[in-house]
């Protein structure tokens, strides 16, 4: 066979194989490509899994899928408080303190407790979290009170009651924890159902009582300090006495001296812009008020502006930092001021208790004011009385009279009640605003404040001004009073604040070591008129 025909055979031999493979795939195409896929085998979405082992390590191992895919936020980590998570899940109310956390542990944030039966956990070792067993307590005891058990947050024992808790240093034990008398519950209530005071920084809509105590309590707390500095190595403290009919008069000054750091304040400026206050002096407490933001003020100060009429209007919502920024923004506002309208000088003075005050800092308000009081409350007496009252030394008010037909009485007697001072201006109305920056010096650094004066009761001493005024570089704090002849000793304490830290010292003045004052019987006598004023006595 020649090679030419055995090619032949080969191409039709691969010919008709070919057309029967296609006969083939023709015929059995529905079975091969028309079977589905089992769901089985149909991807899935991705899980994660957690593995859990049990008791021993020959336990079978646990899955719990989980999944993750749409997770929006990562689980914490456990801690100490994942120990005590049944019982923080059963409480429903919020009555009760914010709980101490160990330093080593973040406590997550848990509905805060309401006073019902549930179980309560010991510590075997206070330097461990492992729970050893429940102990059951009275129905009614705080939950702030048993979650104390946990480490590092242990109290002392109380004296007042039979609740006692072992110090750090002891390991706590089931039979030292003696069952709380149903009597004594309220008194744990009451004294740690007060939440932390936080300051904002926000104006209020309007005066809240609620709000102006809970910010005079926080002031006391820092004021009570357990742990306070000794103030006598900060402060001059100078005395003057005069005899005068049956009592000894004394006048007291103290003194800063320069160690004691400044401290930063809030501060507010409130211009009277109504139609008494005209426009020629207008212009001029515009330009006055530029220049004191810049010379009052200090760097870590905050500030904010009130303009005032039959209505008062704030420049800003919140308090504003010393920056070039916030300075542009108060300059283009007090430009936009226009004297128009009537006066409604309580409304305005009280509005300042809209304004959160920081117990740290000091909040020092400077009212500018003619005093004409024509609109809404307007007794002087009144105003006195009634904001004096209700402001009770939170806040220092300063007061500068734009003209000499100023209602002194209100400016004077208001200020001096409320840690402050004022001035009256009696120049030209085309400089009303000339004395301000002189005014402001006066408070431009406070170094000791909310000032707490305390006579020994031998002393039976009677001290004037009631709401001593704060400590200022360069300003010193004056104290008027009388002791009946017999005494021969003054004893006072005298404590106040550096930001948060409490300040105080014990003085004894004998009368023998003062010098002569021959005025010290008349600023008692105008001292106590003003106060008697404050009284409405």
């Amino acid at each position: 066979m020649t090679k030419e025909r055995r090619e032949d055979i080969v191409l039709i031999a691969v010919a008709v194989s070919l057309a029967l493979h296609a006969v083939l795939v023709f015929c059995v195409k529905g079975r091969v490509m028309s079977t589905g896929i089992d769901e089985k085998y149909m991807p899935r979405q991705v899980r994660v899994t957690r593995i859990e082992n049990t008791s021993t390590p020959k336990d079978i191992v646990k899955i719990e899928d989980i999944l993750d895919q749409d997770a929006k936020r990562t689980a914490p980590e456990a801690t100490i408080a994942d120990e005590l998570a049944p019982e923080l899940r059963r409480v429903e109310d919020s009555t009760s303190l914010p709980i101490a956390v160990p330093p080593e542990a973040t406590m997550p944030k848990a509905p805060e407790p309401k006073f019902q039966d549930f179980e309560v956990v010991a510590v075997k070792d206070i330097n461990s979290p492992r729970i050893e067993k429940p102990l059951k307590m009275p129905a009614h005891v705080p939950t702030a009170r048993i979650l104390a058990m946990a480490p590092s947050v242990v109290p002392t024992p109380n004296k007042d009651t039979s609740f006692y808790m072992p110090k750090l240093s002891q390991t706590p034990k089931l039979s030292s924890v003696p069952r709380v008398k149903k009597s004594e519950v309220s008194s744990f209530a009451k004294e740690d159902s007060t939440p932390q005071f936080k300051p904002v920084d926000t104006v209020l809509d309007k005066v809240d009582k609620v709000v102006i105590e809970a910010e005079k309590k926080a002031v006391r707390q820092l004021l009570d300090a357990p742990n306070v500095e000794e103030l006598s190595q900060f402060v001059d403290v100078k005395t003057t006495s005069a005899q005068d009919g049956n009592w000894k008069y004394f006048h007291i000054t103290v003194n800063p001296l320069d160690v004691l750091k400044v401290v930063p304040k809030d501060f507010v400026l409130l211009i009277d812009a109504s139609g008494s206050i005209g426009r020629e002096r207008m212009v001029s407490l515009r330009a006055a008020a530029k220049g004191i933001l810049s010379t009052a003020m200090n760097t870590a100060d905050r500030f904010n502006l009130v303009a005032f009429r039959n209505h008062y209007s704030y420049a800003f919502k919140n308090w504003r930092q010393c920056t070039q920024s916030s300075f542009d923004e108060a300059y283009e506002w007090i430009n936009d001021l226009a004297s128009y309208g009537r006066t409604d000088v309580f409304a305005t003075i009280e509005s300042v208790l809209t304004l959160p005050r920081d117990p740290a800092r000091p909040l020092i308000a400077l009212v500018v004011t003619d005093g004409d009081a024509n609109s809404g409350f307007s007794s002087t007496a009144g105003i006195i009385q009634k904001f004096s009252k209700l402001n009770d030394g939170l806040v220092s008010v300063y007061m500068y009279g734009v003209k000499k037909e100023a209602n002194i009485e209100l400016i004077d007697v208001l200020t001096r009640g409320n840690r402050g001072e004022s001035f009256v201006y009696t120049g030209s109305r085309r400089t009303a605003g000339k004395g301000l920056q002189g005014l402001t010096e006066r408070f431009r650094d406070p170094v000791l404040t909310d000032i707490r004066l305390i006579f020994a009761s031998s002393c039976k001493a009677e001290v004037y001004p009631r709401m001593v005024k704060n400590i200022y570089v360069g300003s010193p704090t004056e104290i008027y009073g009388r002791v009946p002849m017999d005494v021969n000793e003054l004893e006072f304490s005298l404590r106040g604040l550096n930001g948060k830290a409490s300040y105080e010292s014990f003085f004894k003045i004998p009368f023998s070591s003062t010098k002569f004052d021959p005025r010290a019987r008349s600023l008692f006598d105008e001292q106590k008129t003003l106060d008697d004023k404050i009284k409405g006595i």
